[in-house]
């Protein structure tokens, strides 16, 4: 069974991941009447103070639980199949974090991308060994996809392979939780999979025995809306969705694409196009609903992270998330993409 914890920093995620491999751990170990190895594999390099701090608050948490650390920085599939690797047959491992080892593959002197392998297929690759091995994974990734600031080109081809590699791991995952200050979310189990996700795709709703009536009392206008944070599959959930629509790209399509196509992908790309050009919030939202109303719109949640400094990029984020907030007021399906997985939120 594999476990994929994601959610920001701080979240607790660490926390709830220790909690609930030890807790498969001891169930296990009751069942087959031994004591079940257990097994942390770090990645987290230790460059400096900040990061020998974390390191040891993390010792400190997983202290007396009966953890044995394996300080596995790169090239996870290596690791796993060499001579030095333990027994993991049959065992409960926690993996912590793929953000960590995402950069460690990118950057280090014999990570993947210096050494003429790809970074995501080497950690997905590494992931996948581990559920064919052990009784119990959990895993633990990071969700930095959610600024709204421009990436450097660095930063972009880092989020890009996590957001790759995230979805891969929520694919093959039987459990994906999302931790939110402490709380833990479930976005996907094995045991709603099948049915509830087959659901969403059909666009099935409960609140749909009734959504005529609810449209015409809302002023809904039958457009949909798609976000999430970047890297997540927001595009290809979508299309899953929408099969036959006409798709233009926010990051370049003019106004006239915009307002003739079928769907449109960035769109918070075009809202900083437009505001850009010196125009409002309340020009763009008028034309959409006057001109396209059943527009299904992509767009990227860029309104968490710290609050950007420079004045137009605090404008931007802003205005993105009025322009989206009035918009969705008229949308008769809202969904939220994480990891790939896509949860109907109305």
């Amino acid at each position: 069974m594999m476990e994929l914890v994601t959610g920001g920093s701080g979240s607790g995620k660490s926390a709830y991941a220790e909690v609930e491999i030890c807790r498969r751990r001891n169930l296990l170990s009751g069942e087959c009447g031994g004591n079940v190895p257990l097994y942390y594999i770090a990645d987290m390099i230790p460059y400096g103070y900040e990061t020998e701090k974390k390191i040891e608050a993390h010792r400190k948490m997983r202290a007396g639980k009966g953890f044995v650390t394996l300080e596995w920085y790169v090239d996870l599939p290596g690791r796993i199949s060499g001579p030095d690797s333990p027994d993991l047959k049959d065992s409960c491992v926690l993996l912590e974090c793929i953000s960590n080892l995402t950069a460690n593959e990118m950057y280090e002197p014999d990570g993947a991308e210096n050494t003429g392998k790809d970074t995501a297929e080497s950690v997905i690759k590494g992931v996948q060994m581990l559920k064919e091995r052990c009784a119990h994974l959990v895993v633990v990734t990071n969700d930095v996809f959610r600024e709204s600031v421009p990436d450097s080109k660095e930063m972009a081809a880092y989020k890009d392979n996590l957001g790759t590699i995230n979805r891969a791991l929520a694919e093959m995952a039987d459990r994906v939780t999302e931790v939110v200050f402490g709380t833990p979310v479930c976005i996907k189990s094995d045991s709603d999979m099948a049915a509830g996700i087959r659901e969403q795709l059909k666009g099935i709703s409960a609140a749909e025995d009734n959504s005529e009536g609810i449209l015409e009392e809302q002023g809904r206008r039958g457009m949909k809306f798609i976000t999430g944070g970047a890297y997540q599959g927001k595009l290809e959930y979508a299309k899953k969705l929408y099969p036959d629509a006409e798709w233009a790209d926010g990051a370049g399509c003019s106004l006239q694409e915009l307002l003739s196509c079928g769907a449109v992908d960035h769109f918070h790309l075009f809202v900083r196009r437009w505001l850009q050009e010196g125009k409002t919030p309340q020009e763009l939202t008028e034309a959409i609903l006057n001109k396209n109303s059943n527009l299904v719109i992509v767009c990227d949640e860029i309104g968490c992270g710290l609050v950007p400094t420079d004045a137009f990029e605090r404008e931007y984020r802003e205005s993105v998330g009025r322009i989206c907030t009035e918009l969705v007021k008229y949308a008769d399906e809202v969904y939220r993409v994480t990891c790939g997985i896509g949860g109907r939120i109305r």
